[in-house]
């Protein structure tokens, strides 16, 4: 694993994104809901072109040696536009279906052709989704700046086979804030998971200050 200090250093200045951490936490998801809505068009290019961000590179990458041979069929979680499952398939062919609370970000990945299907739901809540349905799941960016914490991770496991995998981000100020290490601890101890992986990372090539942790987990009941 590689080691990231806990508090950003004083000497680099604020990170944009830092601003975008507390408007967050201090809305409800309707605002973060009117945020993706005009977000939409424009989000491959801000992230990608001007802020160099890897994160769906970084889950794929590590998702990747896991999988099992054969057809598979994956739930991009928080699917966005689509950049985690592009990503997802430069390693492995596989069906990708996708699940988004934003109606435009289901749009935008709509129209890049990745997906089987795509729903629209709330991933703290149980999801519309049979049980056991998918070999793996990925996802890159909803753990972040107190979007969703760590509850919707029993309701994504619900829907992964036993033995399914579930290779995602968390961005380093919720993990703790947002119940992952406590979460993930208390799945680990009760034998529900196992960590094949856990790194930290900085996921953006043109910010400081800016880390994930990037975990792939396998479902063992």
């Amino acid at each position: 694993m590689t080691g990231f200090p806990s508090q950003p250093d004083d000497t680099v200045p604020e990170a944009p994104l830092s601003k975008l951490d507390t408007l967050v936490r201090e809305t409800g998801k309707g605002a973060i809901r009117g945020l993706y809505r005009i977000w939409a068009k424009t989000y491959d290019s801000m992230l990608v072109a001007m802020l160099g961000y890897e994160a769906p590179d970084f889950v794929a990458r590590a998702l990747a040696p896991h999988l099992p041979e054969g057809d598979l069929r994956v739930l991009d979680v928080g699917c966005g536009t689509g950049l985690t499952a592009e990503a997802l398939l430069t390693h492995r062919k596989a069906e990708v279906d996708g699940i988004d609370f934003s109606p435009e970000m289901l749009e935008q990945a709509r129209d890049k052709a990745f997906y089987g299907e795509l729903f629209r739901a709330d991933v703290t809540k149980p999801l519309p989704i049979p049980e056991a349905t998918y070999d793996a799941a990925i996802s890159s960016g909803l753990f972040t700046h107190g979007h969703v914490g760590a509850v919707a991770i029993p309701h994504i496991l619900r829907v992964l086979k036993p033995g399914g995998l579930f290779s995602f981000s968390v961005y380093w100020k919720v993990w703790d804030r947002g119940g992952f290490s406590k979460m993930l601890g208390k799945l680990e101890k009760t034998n529900a998971i196992e960590i094949l992986h856990h790194e930290q990372e900085s996921h953006f090539r043109m910010l400081k200050n800016q880390h994930i942790h990037t975990l792939v987990v396998r479902k063992k009941n």
